[in-house]
């Protein structure tokens, strides 16, 4: 029962990994200092709040570079491997592995789950290139900020929730694109 539950807490943080890579490496190494969450493997590593602190500033970075026009749509792209290997660090953290041989298939699932929904947020988050009736390429961001934080403490607290809040950010994302589709159809020109 107890490696069902690391599984879920697991899962949880690799799906926000997906969305923000630091957001949940800092939450992990915030909640390892303050003793609600065993650093053991991998993150043992994280003993000082000079590590932590690093990790808070680029999840700052990360979330402001995503709120440039230009950038937000690379910037996924670019990110995607670092969030598959967020992603992975933190399922084998959370089941309790290091990089020994026995984590292996808790590293790649870890990666398969960040990089999946990494992948489908670059796919089905509607470009800021493209006019924004309704909602703005800032509000998507400031929204997944939103939901990486808050998807990252639960996932330490309630498991799979952030799956599903993750999976309903994406749905949400497909809406937006799809009606976006729907207002220019068959005026290909005015979609450009």
């Amino acid at each position: 029962m107890e490696i069902l539950l690391a599984a879920g807490i697991g899962i949880g943080l690799s799906a926000v990994a997906g969305l923000r890579a630091y957001v949940p490496l800092a939450l992990v190494g915030i909640f390892g200092l303050l003793g609600l969450f065993g650093l053991s493997g991998l993150f043992s590593q994280v003993d000082g709040w000079v590590i932590v602190g690093v990790l808070v500033f680029l999840a700052i970075v990360e979330g402001g570079l995503d709120k440039v026009k230009a950038l937000d749509s690379t910037l996924d792209y670019v990110q995607t491997p670092v969030r598959v290997l967020a992603g992975a660090l933190l399922f084998a953290a959370a089941v309790g592995l290091g990089l020994g041989a026995a984590a292996i298939p808790w590293l790649i699932a870890g990666g398969v789950v960040a990089g999946a929904v990494s992948i489908l947020k670059a796919i089905l988050r509607p470009s800021s290139k493209t006019p924004a009736p309704g909602v703005s390429a800032s509000f998507l961001s400031g929204l997944e900020d939103l939901l990486a934080l808050v998807g990252g403490v639960l996932a330490v607290f309630v498991p799979l929730v952030p799956l599903l809040l993750v999976a309903f950010l994406l749905f949400f994302f497909y809406r937006i694109r799809k009606r976006r589709g729907r207002k220019y159809g068959g005026l290909r020109i005015l979609g450009d």
